[in-house]
């Protein structure tokens, strides 16, 4: 350096290196989160289809994003993107939002299996087109005793008044109902997805 001549600054090279480094690990970390939620994405949208058709199953926790109604395609509440229930099976289960883990549609039924908030899981059939009312007793059947069943089924069972059970095993391809305790013996029953 000249005689007199003032050097102006500070070492620049470790300022610069801490920037670098904490941009990268920001990066990364950006990085990072948006391929989780693609990941959770793509996984969501294989699993899952509209209600029209086949079938369509999740296992997340469909923990709701708010108090509000919605269906979970906005930010004022719902389910996250989940699927919801039929509200007849929200208001027979009455253990607030239930969260559709499983659907199935045969030529002569619907199958919903649903889970509450708790992770307590509900049984919900339909016999008849998509679209029609629920009536309980009459079209429709909702049971509390299920539980899952190898890795992709559930199994849902009616025990009458008479002690005579019956099974309702359905995955995301078919429903099958077996009857137990019957007097005269019925055959298994077995559904296929449309």
């Amino acid at each position: 350096m000249a005689d007199g001549s003032i050097r102006r600054g500070g070492p620049t090279a470790g300022p610069l290196l801490l920037a670098v480094i904490f941009l990268a690990v920001l990066g990364g970390g950006v990085g990072f989160s948006l391929g989780t939620l693609a990941k959770h994405q793509h996984n969501t949208a294989a699993t899952q289809s509209d209600q029209g058709g086949r079938t369509g199953q999740d296992s997340g926790t469909g923990q709701g994003n708010g108090t509000g109604g919605g269906n979970g395609a906005g930010t004022g509440g719902g389910q996250n993107g989940k699927k919801q229930c039929p509200e007849h099976s929200v208001a027979q289960a009455n253990a607030g939002p239930l969260t559709q883990v499983l659907y199935l549609r045969t030529a002569q039924s619907e199958v919903w299996v649903c889970k509450d908030g708790n992770g307590t899981l509900y049984y919900q059939g339909h016999r008849g087109q998509p679209g029609e009312d629920l009536v309980e007793g009459t079209n429709a059947l909702f049971l509390t005793d299920v539980a899952r069943e190898g890795g992709n089924g559930y199994v849902a069972t009616n025990t009458d008044q008479s002690g005579r059970v019956t099974e309702y095993h359905v995955t995301a391809t078919q429903l099958v109902i077996k009857f137990r305790n019957y007097q005269t013996p019925k055959p298994d029953q077995t559904e296929y997805a449309q």
